[in-house]
């Protein structure tokens, strides 16, 4: 069985805690890139820098992306090589699998990209705002309105001022008269005097022993 495949693709990305202008020279240099395409290379697209490569140069281009402050993105070859004997028993299949491949191949985009082609986007004209009555003023300006427009004064023909001391309440319901007491059948005792009328003592009766009996 061939050896194991492998596609490097660069999206532009930059490992936590690099500097910016620090990757994009060091990778200029590795690309020996002028500033065209290293504005290519950090346009957030998918760039294909080599395809088919072994494990060993794989990880070579990994690790020199690593020490660039790069992230690199390393996938398995979509077409990998294969011998002689297993072109000859495959070449039947490769025009019916080829669309196949390609449907099932998927991968992860970087924040940012563009995950809709042009075909597939909606078409959505641009609305016309009529903004004519709309000014921009500076927020310490003072607004003034075109026209002001006072309020109607209240109507107050129904309010009357009453004299001073008047009832402001005419309708209020009359007094009750005050409660008439007969008070002839009462009188006031003098200081000292029992309010209450002695009674006699009674004296309980003496329980009746004789049945009981000491032994």
């Amino acid at each position: 069985m061939a050896e194991p495949k492998y596609d490097i693709y660069f999206r532009g990305e930059v490992l936590p805690g690099a500097n910016d202008a620090e990757v994009k020279a060091a990778i200029a240099k590795i690309f020996k890139a002028n500033d065209a395409k290293l504005a290519q290379l950090f346009s957030g697209k998918v760039n294909t820098i080599k395809k088919a490569v072994d494990k060993a140069t794989a990880a070579k281009y990994q690790q020199a992306f690593k020490k660039a402050g790069a992230k690199v993105v390393i996938t398995a070859a979509k077409v990998q090589e294969s011998s002689p004997q297993e072109l000859k028993t495959t070449t039947s299949k490769t025009q019916d699998s080829a669309a196949q491949v390609a449907e099932k191949s998927w991968d992860v985009l970087p924040t940012g990209s563009d995950l809709l082609t042009s075909d597939e986007r909606r078409n959505i004209p641009d609305v016309e705002i009529d903004t004519s009555a709309i000014k921009m003023v500076s927020p310490f300006a003072e607004v003034v309105l075109d026209e002001r427009m006072d309020p109607p004064a209240p109507d107050t023909n129904h309010i009357s001022v009453a004299d001073a001391g008047e009832d402001m309440n005419p309708n209020r319901a009359a007094p009750l008269p005050d409660l008439e007491l007969d008070l002839s059948e009462f009188s006031v005792a003098e200081a000292g005097v029992p309010l209450a009328d002695k009674k006699e003592k009674i004296v309980p009766p003496a329980p009746d022993t004789n049945h009981i009996k000491l032994v």
